[in-house]
């Protein structure tokens, strides 16, 4: 069976969706396993997937945690003043121990996290590599101890929050 064909303004469908929803739960599954378990082709899928991977859309990678192999990671959020912030987040993302940039709205314009060998190797990131960078106003670090959670199994992405979860955390009610 082959998918209904995508138009330009509608960049992924439902079946791109179940194929990310497959590789989120196991990203070793086969295109032929992929394939039998949302009712498609494995050619369909092979095409979506490397589709998907061209535009950027997804990888597949083996993770790890950095606290379990005797390492260290660490969060850090930026703020940038007197230059754009998208030119500060480029510079930053060329630094091989930096595995995430990202820019956000809220206190912090950029956020990254950073894996290092030891104590000594991420304060010569964050307190030389990063303070060289022009447009650096300020930056907090928090060092990671112990990951608690490190997941892409969640809520699926095209699954609307029930109207009760939307925006606010609510109390258990009371019996």
């Amino acid at each position: 069976m082959d998918a209904p064909p995508r138009t330009e303004e509608h960049l992924l469908d439902d079946v791109d969706r179940d194929i990310i929803d497959q590789l989120r739960v196991d990203g070793r599954l086969s295109f032929g396993e992929i394939a039998r378990r949302i009712g498609f082709s494995e050619p369909t899928v092979r095409q979506r997937y490397n589709r998907l991977v061209s535009l950027g859309i997804i990888y597949v990678a083996g993770m790890y945690d950095e606290t379990k192999i005797g390492g260290i990671a660490a969060h850090v959020g930026i703020r940038v003043a007197g230059v754009p912030v998208a030119k500060v987040a480029a510079e930053i993302a060329d630094h091989p121990n930096i595995k995430y940039v990202a820019c956000a709205l809220g206190y912090y314009d950029i956020i990254l996290d950073i894996v290092a060998q030891d104590a000594q190797e991420l304060g010569q990131i964050v307190l030389q590599d990063l303070r060289r960078i022009r447009g650096i106003s300020d930056l907090e670090t928090l060092t990671v101890l112990e990951v608690m959670k490190d997941t892409y199994l969640w809520q699926g992405f095209r699954d609307p929050i029930p109207a009760n979860r939307a925006g606010r955390l609510i109390a258990s009610p009371s019996r």
